[in-house]
């Protein structure tokens, strides 16, 4: 049995692994789409890109690891059914359940690898990324001048007329810098480029003019030859500038599951200390009107009452609301990983019922199964965030299907009462 146990596991691997790589590569490719102009079009060093992807990388990989184990189970145990070793396995007396374990187990492993993955490294990576693409996108674009179009830079305007190489020729420049007098220069050539720190350019004209008139005094106006003038522009954000990380908030995504779970009992503790506040309101003015409302009254009574109780009943809303969004974030977490465990036990059965040794049926299976479960996990995240659900039903409800069909498939497995093959007639 143990040869089996292992023949089987290590079938396994190479499935595995490529439909994790699969999953991976499509993600990649979506991030990419997504963010490929801000990443290509702002002169931003290589390290900084393979950076920020390979921080992406991360949920991209506890997203991927589920639909690589279902796409192995549905593969694999097709290809036994396929080849008649799962029939030679049951004749030599190894039944499902026995021709699964091994495969379980890895599964088991691997829930747990992801369980301190989603934990430990993820928020990490998430918070790290999330301040990385922060200063991607403050970083201006690399200047590009293109001949006959207007460029702004910091109160001038540039137009060149015609660029030979890095030179710039029938230049014009426009100064609105200063506010008591309008400033135009033109050029034969020019020059522009960043100085050494990046913190502004340098623009170096020749053989031209300057052009003075005050805005109060009209009639005042100055003209200026010159055979060679520099002009100092500020280059703010040009320069890429990396921000501290631990300046920046953390969000749901960026925190450990010990951390969440600080913020929901804080968020408990905040709604009772609000209920036993409008118990006291409420009681304290009961009070007082049983010894007589006064002159004033039932309206000047009951007026202060509500503004107060409308107010710590939105307080009281918003602990709700918080302590929900990071239950939902902790439940996610252990979803996710427990995803696993659970497509084995679909994937495996599912095999040996259709037979589907081969890429295409086992894609399809495995894509049908992954479709409804991140359809399930995120619209109960969604109906979850919004109070129409428990945060642990919103998590856990796709994982509950997925093994309640798991659980139908392999008894008909199990007991061989159903094949495939009916519906290929």
């Amino acid at each position: 049995m143990r040869i089996a146990d292992r023949y089987i596991l290590r079938r396994h691997a190479g499935p595995f692994a490529f439909g994790t790589g699969v999953v991976m590569f499509l993600f990649l490719m979506q991030f990419l789409v997504r963010y490929g102009e801000q990443l290509l079009g702002k002169g931003l060093p290589i390290g900084i890109i393979l950076q920020l992807v390979g921080l992406n990388l991360a949920w991209m990989f506890v997203l991927a690891v589920p639909m690589g184990a279902l796409f192995a189970s549905v593969y694999v145990f097709g290809m036994l059914a396929a080849d008649h070793e799962a029939t030679a396995l049951k004749s030599a007396g190894v039944s499902t359940a026995q021709m699964m374990r091994s495969v379980l187990l890895a599964a088991l492993g691997l829930t747990g690898v992801l369980v301190w993955f989603n934990d430990r490294v993820l928020p990490e990576a998430n918070h790290q990324a999330k301040v990385l693409l922060a200063d991607v996108q403050r970083k201006r674009p690399t200047l590009v001048l293109e001949p006959g179009r207007f460029v702004q830079l910091e109160g001038y305007t540039v137009l060149a007329r015609a660029k030979h190489g890095g030179m710039l020729l029938g230049v014009t420049l426009y100064d609105v810098t200063r506010l008591d007098r309008i400033a135009v220069a033109y050029a034969d050539t020019a020059w522009l480029r960043l100085s050494t720190g990046m913190s502004r350019f340098l623009l170096e004209l020749h053989s031209g003019e300057l052009h003075e008139q005050e805005r109060a005094n009209w009639y005042r106006y100055r003209r200026v030859r010159f055979e060679r003038m520099w002009v100092q522009i500020p280059a703010r954000d040009y320069a890429f500038v990396r921000s501290d990380a631990r300046l920046f908030a953390r969000g749901e995504r960026e925190m450990s599951i010990a951390q969440m779970r600080g913020i929901v009992e804080h968020a408990r503790a905040r709604q009772r200390e609000l209920l036993l506040q409008m118990e006291e309101l409420l009681r304290t003015h009961l009070e007082q009107a049983a010894g007589g409302i006064g002159s004033g009254g039932v309206a000047q009574w009951i007026a202060p009452v509500r503004f107060r109780l409308e107010s710590l009943s939105a307080e009281y809303a918003e602990a709700e609301r918080q302590a929900r969004q990071y239950l939902v974030e902790i439940h996610k977490k252990y979803a996710i990983a427990a995803a696993c465990v659970l497509f084995v036990l679909a994937g495996a059965p599912l095999g040996l019922l259709t037979r589907g040794g081969n890429f295409g049926t086992s894609a399809l299976v495995s894509l049908g199964f992954y479709v409804f479960y991140w359809a399930a996990l995120i619209g109960g995240e969604k109906l979850a965030d919004r109070g129409y659900i428990s945060p642990a039903v919103g998590m856990w409800w796709g994982n509950a299907v997925v093994a309640l069909l798991a659980l139908s498939v392999f008894v008909r497995v199990q007991q061989e009462t159903w094949s495939w093959s009916r519906f290929r007639r």
